[in-house]
């Protein structure tokens, strides 16, 4: 193992300064650094002042000097590159699943001295209370964004899963319908199987002031029991609205659209990726959202463990057999395989029984 260097502060300083003449980096490639340890030492020096920088001692002298790789530095930037809204936990959690180990705080040093500049969230008042599904398809969120391509208002509608945060399904139009909502579950229910439960607000689409719509008469026709969010309380679809927020920084506001068939195209490229490539930091920040909807969890940590990358295995060809059994309110319970009713069985359903 190569031996890490040791400085003491005035070294440091002349190194410093020798930077100023030939630059950070060629300073770094002269003392046997990494130029992100130059960037540090400058930084200090600012904050501190000379006279600061120099009778600064740490309180622990640490093991010396972290070498990073070039192999860990091409992994940093080539991941930034890919995800750049992505910050350095997020970027350690992708690398760590390609098999490549680096600290958080290498990766920050790395992007910082690329001209990364963190953002630090201001801490909320209030804590809300968390919750998450205990499987697929027991609990979906559905939420509607809006947004505009040029002059033209649009609305992208998003499904998800809230138990592994996978996107079942999103339509962009022109305008919103209760048709156009239906058609979204309903596609989602062909492809994935049928939700037990779904959460959405209280917009006109999916709920009625006045009586029941033909939305909710719909989940009451599949047998989907419909949950809405308190008003004014966001935090309540906060996984979806998550993705909202993330597909607005990552895409929206980013590229320029010419078309509503343009957007299209790179909003069903960002959910192929999203799905299927970019971890997640609410799933261990190692997963994808289709590791835990298609139950790869246990092989995929195994094979990051073994260091050996879980996307060199074709995850977008697997094919999900969902089996579910859902009660219906008169007692009577149906078995769907992919959505599909295959059996039905009788029987008056006991009160204080599970309905799941």
């Amino acid at each position: 193992m190569e031996k890490r260097n040791r400085f003491n502060q005035e070294q440091k300083l002349k190194i410093l300064e020798t930077a100023k003449g030939i630059g950070i980096k060629e300073a770094a490639k002269l003392t046997g650094i990494h130029y992100t340890t130059v960037y540090d030492w400058k930084r200090q020096l600012e904050a501190r002042g000379k006279d600061g920088f120099l009778s600064y001692r740490s309180p622990s002298p640490g093991r010396g000097i972290k070498r990073i790789t070039e192999k860990q530095e091409r992994g940093v930037l080539a991941t930034w590159e890919r995800y750049p809204s992505f910050g350095p936990s997020q970027i350690r959690g992708q690398l760590r699943r390609q098999g490549i180990t680096i600290s958080t705080r290498s990766v920050q040093k790395i992007m910082e001295a690329n001209g990364y500049r963190g953002i630090r969230n201001k801490r909320k008042e209030k804590d809300f209370e968390r919750f998450e599904a205990g499987r697929p398809l027991e609990l979906c969120q559905m939420d509607i964004l809006e947004f505009f391509i040029h002059k033209l208002k649009v609305y992208l509608i998003l499904l998800l899963d809230d138990y592994s945060r996978f996107i079942l399904g999103r339509r962009l139009l022109d305008k919103t319908s209760i048709d156009s909502v239906i058609g979204v579950l309903q596609d989602a229910i062909d492809r994935y199987g049928k939700m037990e439960e779904l959460l959405t607000d209280r917009g006109f689409v999916f709920y009625s002031w006045h009586g029941i719509n033909r939305f909710e008469r719909y989940l009451e026709t599949e047998g989907i029991d419909h949950t809405h969010a308190r008003p004014h309380h966001p935090q309540t679809l906060g996984k979806v609205e998550a993705v909202n927020k993330q597909i607005q920084k990552e895409l929206i506001h980013r590229e320029r659209f010419r078309s509503a068939s343009d957007a299209e195209t790179a909003i069903s490229r960002w959910v192929k990726i999203y799905n299927y490539e970019r971890t997640h930091q609410g799933l261990g920040g190692f997963l994808v959202p289709g590791d835990r909807f298609h139950g790869r969890e246990d092989q995929v940590i195994k094979a990051i463990s073994e260091k050996i990358d879980p996307e060199r295995e074709n995850c977008h060809a697997i094919a999900r057999s969902v089996i579910n059994l859902v009660l219906a309110p008169e007692g009577k319970m149906t078995l769907y395989i992919m959505g599909q009713p295959v059996e039905i069985f009788g029987g008056k359903h006991e009160q204080g029984t599970e309905s799941r």
